[in-house]
């Protein structure tokens, strides 16, 4: 006689734990099923990119909140002296208060103890509730992974040229416990002292997993700069590569932007339409609101272009004449530290809204900034990435982005002969901060002559923010590398082909347990 099955499903604790309960009955030909929960653990951490951690002052009060858009809309309009002095990397630090998603079984206090509660809901909120979701199917709803995601993605491919999973990958992902975590990192300061904060939790995550099963590697999967804060975390931190199974990157800068100059000296761009606009008004429509805070920050000013990121990406159209830097594969002493000059990545005069401090100890300041932290993460990171690494970027020409940053004279004073005037050493005589310079070029008896530049749209495949050629930089390392149509920088893990590449990767990346004390003996 045929026996019937009868799931019991399971209660989950406050600690994630599960228990499962069954009432005496009449005896019946069923018989009670307990999906029994693996007691090897890979926890899946993803690491979110710049401003996308919560971050509170010293007094641990919240001072940049992403639950919604609602919670950033005050900073539309603060002035760039509130901006310099609550942005700070010094008084700053991670908040876990943030508001947490609902949409999973688990309780808010397990998954704010996941660190959940570190990162922007309004960027990741979805995407996390999706990835524990996909990771964790063992339930009815998924006829217990049989009609789950990765069930899913033994019947479709996430790229052209990729293969579907297999039977056996899929079915070995299942003997693991997969918890989404997440670790947000202070985004103001440098990219090596966060990789150490990274390393820190996760010995701290492998520590709480080994108390109740086995763990002893994580898997990341980033976005944007939280993908260089792992891949120094992996490869320039002694005894971390061991610790990291895998890596997805999604959207990367993975040589820098060129965006990061063009907002710094001109703001963030306002698009075309009315959520742009408002977003560059919250994070600065003019160079006054961005420059103060990136000056004293050196996680946004690693985003810059690395000598990896080539040659000419600045380029100055002086009518019939032309130049680009860097020339010499050195942008730090050729562009960011240049002073005095119009087209210098940091206008002196700006960096210190209040003129608290002396104008030379600014710019000493900032030049150690760069030669001793920028310089040298650049440089710590150049060319290296985890074995294990699948990695994906925006492909489209919808989402023009800053590839190369070209001012191009606009207006000169009425000469025949004014190409003659060389403007590349000259200062800036005024600025809209907003991408339109004036420059004094000479002089021709009593007149001054004028040259007018304006910065040009961004003109290079991306996703607005990452141009191709950092995006892609992975591709000649990663086991898997795609570009993809349709991808929005910030919003990079909120549309399903996206998702789907990583949970693909994770999967990929778990195949790789063989060795370790997590495998699987026959």
């Amino acid at each position: 006689m045929a026996t019937t099955e009868r799931v019991i499903q399971p209660t989950i604790a406050e600690d994630g734990s599960r228990h499962y309960q069954s009432v005496t009955s009449p005896p019946d030909d069923s018989t009670a099923v307990c999906y029994m929960h693996p007691d090897r653990v890979i926890p899946v951490i993803v690491v979110p990119g710049v401003m996308g951690t919560n971050l509170a002052d010293l007094r641990d009060n919240p001072v940049w909140l992403v639950d919604s858009s609602a919670s950033l809309v005050k900073w539309a309009i603060k002035d760039a002296s509130f901006r310099k002095k609550t942005l700070n990397p010094s008084t700053t630090h991670v908040f876990g208060g943030g508001e947490i998603p609902t949409g999973t079984a688990l309780s808010e206090t397990e998954l704010r103890s996941r660190g959940w509660g570190t990162v922007s809901k309004m960027f990741y909120g979805d995407f996390l509730v999706w990835l524990e979701n996909a990771l964790n199917d063992c339930n009815a709803a998924a006829d217990y992974g049989r009609k789950g995601l990765r069930a899913l993605l033994m019947q479709e491919v996430v790229a052209q040229n990729l293969a579907k999973l297999s039977y056996a990958e899929v079915s070995l992902s299942y003997k693991y416990h997969l918890p989404v975590h997440a670790v947000g990192y202070n985004w103001l300061q440098s990219n090596a002292k966060s990789a150490e904060w990274l390393g820190y939790q996760i010995d701290k995550i492998i520590s709480y997993y080994r108390k109740i099963g086995r763990c002893e590697k994580v898997i990341l999967v980033t976005h944007s700069m939280g993908g260089l804060v792992s891949r120094y975390c992996a490869e320039a931190i002694p005894g971390y590569r061991e610790k990291i199974l895998g890596i997805v990157h999604g959207v990367m800068p993975a040589t820098g932007s060129a965006t990061a100059y063009r907002r710094v000296k001109a703001g963030t761009e306002p698009g075309g339409n009315v959520v742009s606009y408002g977003t560059s008004l919250i994070l600065g429509n003019m160079s006054s609101k961005v420059m103060p805070v990136f000056a004293q920050s050196p996680g946004p000013l690693q985003l810059l272009p690395s000598p990896e990121y080539g040659h000419g990406w600045l380029q100055i159209r002086d009518g019939g004449r032309f130049f680009s830097l860097p020339q010499k594969g050195d942008p730090y002493s050729e562009i960011y530290t240049k002073r005095g000059v119009w087209w210098g990545l940091v206008d002196q005069g700006l960096m210190d809204p209040d003129k608290s401090t002396d104008s030379e100890q600014n710019w000493l300041s900032y030049t150690k900034l760069i030669t001793e932290q920028v310089a040298r993460f650049h440089r710590a990171i150049s060319g290296k990435y985890h074995p294990q690494t699948y990695a994906f970027w925006g492909d489209d020409k919808e989402h023009k982005t800053w590839g190369d940053v070209v001012w191009k004279r606009t207006q000169a004073s009425f000469l025949l002969n004014s190409d003659t005037y060389d403007v590349q050493n000259k200062p800036v005589n005024t600025d809209t901060l907003m991408g339109t310079i004036d420059v004094v070029a000479g002089r021709l008896g009593p007149m001054d002559v004028h040259k007018t530049f304006e910065l040009q749209a961004a003109g290079e495949n991306g996703d607005g923010t990452v141009p191709v050629r950092s995006g892609a930089a992975p591709a000649r390392y990663a086991r898997a590398a795609v570009g993809y149509s349709g991808v929005d920088h910030g919003a990079a893990y909120t549309k399903l082909p996206q998702q789907k590449f990583a949970l693909w990767g994770v999967v990929k990346i778990l195949q790789n347990v063989a060795g370790t004390t997590l495998e699987y003996k026959a």
